[in-house]
């Protein structure tokens, strides 16, 4: 299986290690990895902010049995399990998410016929049909552009509903912003550039021919079970040893808005989910700093006890957390995490922090891998 690593993540500076000595290495080990790695599925996919998967790999070559991630996003501790052939589960609030997460941890048995159907709709999507285009979405496109999206949009739409209808619907996702005058996942500048007309619909086909090969390359192995759900509320599976995650840093990101075109290309209503969002930044600014600060306190150790009460005795809890930002005032989130783990009843054993340069804004922030054990 090939692995290809490119220059991306922020590298990790002056890792610290607290604790249990044998474990604390092992937290600092994966907490210093950088670089975008593109092992198996990893890189077929933009997902913004996801724990690096030779974190990933590290923390599940050294805590054995199932592995739940409550926050999964993209599915990287997923597809890490995959590969290691470990039973897994993850869930996400996002629906997009759960797609991607669906899609990078698929059945290879899925790969021929999804490979075989994004050929025909590719061909139809530049023959020239007027197809209606959401009106949120005009401004983001060239027009032939967006008229390719919304012929292979309509095209998926009447395949059956099953395994390759979903993974059509992520081969669409994961074109929506390349497509587009986004200059970014996480950044929501307009940047107009040129793509000729049949090339989105020829990149469609290209990312199913990639993720066809990245899938039958795949070691067979349990297929993870991956819910649309609220970690607040629902716990790891029966059985899990391992709950490793990374859930949103406070104040940091809109995760939910950030995925504004799939949404709409993808005909997904998010506002139910909006306000279940953990830590979002917009809440920091409608509700000011104290206020949200209390009400992300209160979420973080509402999921944090729903998993433990999960988590198998004798099993092991792992959260990457990092500062939070707001303005230009960082917003502490290891001592809320260690005091929320420690009243669900875990013992906090090792910890590795580590200084990541923030070079937008020429400072840096501390991120840091907590672990804590079940008695």
């Amino acid at each position: 299986m090939s692995s290809q690593r490119r220059p991306g993540a922020h590298e990790a500076r002056a890792v610290r290690e607290h604790g249990d000595p044998l474990l604390s290495k092992i937290l600092a080990e994966a907490l210093a990895q950088t670089g975008t790695e593109a092992r198996a599925t990893h890189g077929w996919h933009s997902y913004p902010a996801g724990l690096h998967p030779d974190a990933a790999a590290v923390m599940l070559d050294a805590f054995d049995g199932p592995v739940h991630d409550p926050f999964c996003g993209g599915g990287t501790v997923l597809v890490e399990a995959r590969l290691a052939g470990r039973d897994c589960s993850g869930t996400d609030l996002s629906p997009i998410a759960t797609l991607v997460s669906h899609a990078r941890t698929a059945a290879a048995e899925h790969a021929v016929a999804m490979r075989a159907m994004s050929r025909h709709l590719a061909e139809a999507a530049r023959r020239r049909v007027d197809v209606e285009v959401p009106e949120l979405c005009v401004r983001w496109y060239e027009p032939h552009v967006a008229q390719e999206l919304g012929r292979l949009r309509d095209g998926i739409k009447a395949v059956e509903p099953g395994p390759v209808q979903d993974l059509l619907r992520a081969l669409l996702s994961s074109i929506i912003v390349k497509s587009s005058f986004r200059e970014s996942d996480t950044r929501n500048t307009r940047t107009p550039h040129h793509r000729p007309p049949g090339t989105t619909a020829i990149l469609f086909h290209k990312k199913a021919r990639e993720l066809a090969r990245l899938l039958e390359a795949m070691p067979p192995g349990p297929a993870p079970r991956i819910r649309l759900a609220d970690a607040r509320k629902v716990g790891p599976p029966p059985g899990t040893r391992l709950v490793l995650t990374s859930p949103p840093y406070p104040g940091v990101y809109d995760y939910l808005p950030m995925q504004q075109l799939r949404y709409a290309w993808l005909e997904i209503d998010p506002s139910p989910l909006m306000g279940g969002e953990l830590g979002s930044r917009r809440e920091f600014r409608s509700k000011g700093r104290t206020e949200a600060l209390q009400h992300w306190r209160e979420d973080n150790a509402r999921w944090i006890a729903t998993q433990a009460q999960g988590l198998s005795a004798d099993g092991w809890m792992a959260i990457v957390v990092g500062d939070g930002l707001v303005g230009d005032r960082l917003v502490d989130a290891l001592q809320p995490t260690v005091v929320a783990m420690q009243e669900a009843g875990l013992q906090i054993v090792a910890r590795a922090s580590a200084d990541r340069p923030d070079h937008a804004r020429e400072a840096l922030r501390i991120e840091h891998l907590v672990l804590a054990h079940k008695p």
